[in-house]
């Protein structure tokens, strides 16, 4: 697929549709961060690791992926707020990824 082909492609892909993936690698991610954290694992950032022992990792996490979601389906078809939104994803499934190394060599 050439370059052109794919910047087609790309332009042609929906607010809707970046945020249902936003919210599925961000949901992954917290579903990784779990089982980090029953294989004691420490979590690498300070506000969510001062969340989670208050119980409210779960909660912030779920809102905090609607929050993003709803605004990348909200904004995206702004061109200036696609690569934003872009490297949303392309941040997640890469947080995902070291989650997933991570847990297989714990």
């Amino acid at each position: 697929m050439g370059l052109g082909v794919m910047l087609a492609w790309l332009g042609r892909v929906s607010g809707a549709s970046i945020a249902v993936l936003y919210a599925a690698f961000s949901l992954t991610d917290m579903v990784l961060s779990l089982a980090a954290f029953h294989e004691g694992v420490a979590e690498g950032n300070p506000l969510l690791a001062w969340l989670m022992p208050n119980g409210l990792f779960v909660p912030f996490k779920l809102l905090l992926t609607a929050l993003i979601a709803c605004l990348i389906a909200h904004f995206y078809p702004r061109k200036h707020i696609q690569p934003a939104a872009w490297l949303a994803l392309v941040l997640t499934a890469a947080v995902n990824a070291y989650h997933l190394w991570g847990l297989s060599v714990v």
